[in-house]
């Protein structure tokens, strides 16, 4: 919970990776780490290629987030 996560969903609406992110933005950013925010960043590390895509917001990810891909 926190900023943190409201500007990880911010982050998916903007990449506009597919469903999920047009649902994440429909529903609009909170502060909490919820179903469709982990479905937003499932579409997201499938569409990255950062393997395994499975809504966990750890170390690749944050690199790939980071701009470190």
């Amino acid at each position: 919970t926190g900023n943190d996560v409201k500007q990880l969903q911010m982050y998916f609406i903007a990449q506009a990776s597919g469903p999920a992110a047009r649902a994440l933005k429909a529903h609009g950013t909170t502060k909490n780490f919820g179903v469709l925010t982990q479905s937003a960043l499932i579409e997201f590390q499938k569409k990255a290629g950062i393997k395994p895509a499975q809504g966990y917001f750890g170390p690749k990810t944050r690199g790939y987030v980071n701009g470190g891909r």
